[in-house]
Parts: C-alpha cells; sequence; structure tokens
C-alpha cells in the first residue's frame, strides 16, 4: 500500500480522474421525480416559487397552500400549514440558467453537474492532500470520489444543490487550512468566500463549516485565543446566516420526515440519534438505509445495525490508534469529529445515504487509515491473533465495498433509476382520461400505489406541453386495498381495508403526527367534500366523499389504478361497492 503508485501529485490526479469516469455515468440520468416540479418552476407555472426561488415546497401559509391541495396536485390530507422552503438562489439561478439554454436536454443538465462534482472531489483533494501522508491521502481521495452515497447528488439535477454547497464549502475550508498552517493571508478572505457561496447555493454548506470548527478545536497546534480568532469569522458568518434563514420564514414545519431544529426542536432531538445510527451502517458498510422511506417497519433494523457499525469502527479504532503516526492521529482528531458535526444538520432530513456528501470526507479519511495500516500489520506480533483478524477482515470487506462494489453500483444505479423513471412516466403518460375535456374536468385519484404516480402527473403534463385539468385530487396512496361504495346520489364512501392514511414515510411528509385528523374533519376542494368517518393509529381509515354534482357527470373523471395503470371508471351502481386490491406499479 506504500508503492509509490499512491504518492505525490501523480497518484491524486488519478484518483480525481477516477472521480471523473465515474460521474460521466450520470450523462444517462435523465429527468428524475422532483426535476419536473423545479421545470415547471423555473418556467414560470408554478406561483408558490421563482426562477430563483425553486426549492419550495410549501410555504406554511394555510391561504397560499390551499389553492394546492383545492385544484392538486397535493394530497387532500396534507397540513395546510406544511413548510418546506430552502435558501438556494445560486443553484436556483444555476437551474434557471441552464432551462434556458439547454431547454429540456437532459444530458447537458448532467454535463453542468458533473463539473461540479469534478470540483468538489478537487476541493477534497486540497484538504486531504494537506492532512493525510500521500499514500494515505490518495487513498482517501479514491474512496471519496466513488463514493456510492453521491451518486444522487451527482446525478439527479434536484440534488445538486448540495454538491455546489459542499464544493464552495471545501475550497473555503482548504483556504481556511493553508491560511493557519502556512499564514497566507489572501486564506482567510478566500475561505469565508467559498462558506457564503456554499450557502447561497444550499443549507448543505453547514457541513463543511463543521470542519472548521473541529479543526480549530481538535486539530489547531496554536493557543485557545488564537484558534479562537481563527474561528470567529466562520462562526460570525454561521451565526448571521441562521439568523437571516429564521427571519425570513425558511426551513420546515409540520412534517413527519422534515423535522427542522429551529421549528420542531423536540422531534428533532428524538429523531436524531436513530437517524445518525442509519447514517453510520450507511457511511461505512454501504447499508441501504434508504429502505425505510418504502418500509418504515425496517427503521429498528437499521438503528440497531447502525449501532452494531458504531462499535465496530469504535472498537477497530482502539486497536489501530496506536500504530498511526503522529500526522494521521492530528489529521483524524479533527476530520472525525468534523465528520460527526457536519451529520447534525442532515439529521433533519429524510433518511438517505445522498445526505452524506459533507460527513463522507471524514468517513473516507477513516476507511483510508484503517485500510492502510491493517494491510501493514499483517504478520505483526504486537497484536492479538482475533484483534488483528478483525481489523484484515474489516480490511478487505472496505476494499471490497469501497472500491469495487461503490464503482460498480454508478452506472449500475444511474441504469435503475432511469429504467424505473422510465417505467413510471409510461404508467402516467398513458393515464386513461377524456382529453377533450381535460380542462374542465376535475379528476378523482382514489387509489395512486405511490406518492409519484399519484401527484407528479400535474407536473408532467407541464413538461409534455399538454393542458392541466381543472383539478387533480389524490384521494388515497396508501398501501392497501381500497373498497369504493355508492351511498347517495352524490355520495360515496372510501374504505382502507384494513389500513389506514399515513403509514409510509412519503405519506408523513406531508403531515406531522403531533396534527392529526379527526372524525368529522371536513375538507372542502370546490367541487367534492370529503369528510373523515374514521381513522387508525396514524390516519383515517374511513371517508366520505360529497361530490357537488352528479359523479357521472361531465365535470369528473375518476381514476382508478389496476392492472397496471390508471383506468377512468363510472361510479359504481347504488349500494354496489369497487374493490381495488393494491398492487404495485
Amino acid at each position: 500500500m506504500s508503492s509509490s503508485f499512491l504518492t505525490g501529485s501523480r497518484g491524486y490526479y488519478l484518483a480525481l480522474a477516477a472521480g471523473m469516469v465515474v460521474a460521466l455515468t450520470t450523462l444517462g440520468f435523465g429527468f428524475f421525480a422532483d426535476d419536473y416540479l423545479h421545470i415547471v418552476t423555473v418556467e414560470g407555472h408554478n406561483d408558490l416559487g421563482s426562477p430563483f426561488n425553486v426549492f419550495i415546497f410549501g410555504n406554511g401559509n394555510a391561504e397560499a397552500m390551499r389553492p394546492y391541495i383545492e385544484k392538486g396536485p397535493y394530497p387532500w390530507f396534507m397540513d395546510l400549514e406544511f413548510k418546506a422552503h430552502f435558501f438556494r438562489p445560486l443553484s436556483s439561478a444555476l437551474m434557471t440558467l441552464d432551462n434556458q439554454v439547454f431547454g429540456h436536454f437532459a444530458p447537458a443538465f448532467h454535463a453542468h453537474s458533473i463539473l461540479w462534482y469534478v470540483l468538489l472531489c478537487l476541493a477534497a483533494m486540497l484538504i486531504l492532500r494537506r492532512s493525510l501522508p500521500p499514500a494515505i491521502g490518495v487513498l482517501a481521495l479514491l474512496l471519496f470520489v466513488l463514493d456510492e452515497s453521491h451518486i444522487l447528488p451527482a446525478g439527479w439535477w434536484s440534488n445538486r444543490n448540495s454538491v455546489i454547497a459542499v464544493a464552495l464549502g471545501f475550497l473555503g475550508v482548504a483556504a481556511h487550512l493553508r491560511w493557519r498552517e502556512e499564514q497566507w493571508r489572501p486564506g482567510i478572505f478566500l475561505s469565508l468566500a467559498g462558506y457564503a457561496g456554499g450557502l447561497l447555493a444550499s443549507e448543505t454548506a453547514l457541513g463543511p463549516l463543521a470542519y472548521v470548527l473541529a479543526y480549530e478545536l481538535f486539530g489547531a497546534q496554536d493557543g485557545i485565543r488564537a484558534r479562537f480568532r481563527a474561528a470567529a469569522p466562520a462562526s460570525v458568518l454561521s451565526v448571521g446566516y441562521y439568523a437571516f434563514y429564521r427571519l425570513n420564514g425558511y426551513g420546515a414545519a409540520n412534517s413527519e420526515l422534515y423535522l427542522d431544529p429551529g421549528t420542531n426542536l423536540p422531534g428533532y432531538l428524538m429523531a436524531a440519534p436513530g437517524r445518525f445510527l442509519m447514517h453510520m451502517g450507511g457511511q461505512f458498510f454501504m447499508l441501504p438505509c434508504e429502505a425505510t422511506l418504502l418500509r418504515p417497519s425496517l427503521e429498528p433494523v437499521f438503528i440497531v445495525m447502525g449501532l452494531g457499525t458504531f462499535i465496530i469502527m469504535g472498537f477497530a479504532l482502539y486497536i489501530l490508534w496506536p500504530g498511526f503516526e503522529k500526522r494521521e492521529r492530528r489529521a483524524l482528531r479533527w476530520l472525525i469529529p468534523g465528520a460527526l458535526i457536519a451529520t447534525l444538520p442532515s439529521l433533519a432530513a429524510i433518511v438517505n445515504a445522498r445526505v452524506l456528501l459533507a460527513p463522507s470526507l471524514g468517513g473516507a479519511a477513516v476507511i483510508a487509515v484503517m485500510i492502510v495500516h491493517a494491510w501493514r500489520m499483517k504478520g505483526t506480533a504486537t497484536v492479538a491473533v482475533s484483534k488483528r483478524r478483525l481489523v484484515r477482515g474489516l480490511m478487505w470487506l472496505f476494499i471490497i465495498l469501497h472500491l469495487g462494489v461503490s464503482a460498480i453500483l454508478w452506472p449500475v444505479h444511474v441504469a435503475g433509476l432511469r429504467l424505473l423513471m422510465g417505467h413510471l412516466n409510461a404508467i402516467m403518460r398513458s393515464v386513461e382520461m377524456d382529453e377533450e375535456r381535460i380542462a374542465e374536468s376535475q379528476v378523482l385519484v382514489v387509489n395512486a400505489p405511490d406518492p409519484y404516480t399519484g401527484v407528479y402527473p400535474v407536473m408532467l403534463r407541464y413538461f409534455d406541453g399538454l393542458p392541466q385539468a381543472k383539478s387533480w385530487w389524490l384521494l388515497s396512496m396508501a398501501p392497501f386495498t381500497h373498497r369504493l361504495t355508492r351511498t347517495g346520489d352524490r355520495e360515496m364512501e372510501l374504505e382502507i381495508v384494513n389500513g389506514q392514511l399515513c403509514t409510509t414515510l412519503i405519506e408523513k411528509l406531508f403531515r406531522s403526527p403531533e396534527r392529526p385528523m379527526h372524525p368529522g374533519d371536513r375538507h372542502d376542494l370546490k367541487g367534492l367534500i370529503i369528510t373523515v368517518l374514521e381513522t387508525g393509529d396514524s390516519g383515517p381509515s374511513r371517508l366520505r366523499l360529497e361530490f357537488e354534482e352528479s359523479p357521472e357527470s361531465d365535470r369528473y373523471q375518476i381514476l382508478v389504478f389496476r392492472n397496471g395503470g390508471y383506468r377512468r371508471i363510472r361510479p359504481p351502481e347504488m349500494g354496489t361497492s369497487l374493490e381495488l386490491p393494491y398492487s404495485l406499479p
């Protein structure tokens, strides 16, 4: 592992080249999920946002949000005060530029994103090259650029904001390190410029700022006063940013998935330990914590595996630490706390490996140091055989996962998501509707099998240049059988058989359990009144639907999902029911 191949500039440039190679696989990613919403926004069809304020999904204002429920595409059970609004003007401006220059040509959007990913890798190189011995620094950079948790940030247009934020933030960290260790005076100004640029791209830039704090606490070698003075500019910028963010109403609220500590500190503190452990498993052993989005019941399993990861990594570091060189120890003393602190902002968001962009720098350093020293441990008699087997087993596991599987996952992941999106878009583009009267129709989607095909047809129709329905109402996306029963001339009931709404994490995105629905709650959608008749532990299980006119009238188009697609149906006859078994799209 100490071969000259891994030392010097050549090794770093080869690692950068490897990062570019895997990033090039994202050219075929295509548009995915939120991309369609953001394109609608930058093209001026979403009054909630604007070309320079793209990342707004809800503003917390009930009157402003009401039309998005009455007309769609948001589901009727969404909290009217739901807020998910993020300050990302630089990222928004660059997305608008993409749209203005490239239209709907996705590969050009991705080429732009790849440039930012290369800049991110270059910034990581500057930090690692200064902090670690050459062989370990090169290996850490290679691990970083191949990291499978970077696939979505690098390839998903809607997630590019994180790459921009962390790239600029890491450039700021690199400038800070040079300023502190070489007394390079431009470094203080360039570091602040990097942090500020990153924060204009996304709040994800708080992650790189965590490394600055950790460096001054645990890595710098001068006195307390000098460290305090050195940390002050970045700290003042962070506090000022946070104050601006809060005073201008940015952040998240009234959602079970987005647990903003600024609006829901108790919820954040309760969820943070479990989310942290799940991210630990994802960072070091590539455990697919995203599976909890589809199966919330898996959360305890991933938390336990994350706890096991934490214990194993801690014990392995304890075994190897005496053999680390002074420079390696010094680097890990601030890179590990930096990664841990950088994880804290990500714990407010949806559990997903893609939020580990900033923490993964410290993770890559830890894995690299462990691989190198475990390799050198072969045959040594200073460590017990059982401990030596443990760390060498970890070494081979890391090599296989992070240098082998991770690299393969880039093209596989991209191809898989492209196929998935093509399949779901095909379902939405083949919905059975009367297109001749769509502009006057109020469309009722009874049982979407997933949130994407239930909500996003509105955005996809804008993207395709098709006319919009007068309203698009999504009744349910619960993964259970539904029973639709005619109870009156203008009334029906919808029963979720052996189930209820708000059991999946995506449903919980729209409503906090602290603001549950109750029997008797009425929701007037201007053409349809939905009354909650029964509820379960998490949400409604039976609804009354009161139509303003007969549901057979031309005013309505009723869609159900069955046989792999959305079918337009005639309402059931009086006293009869339509059974709709759940099936995957």
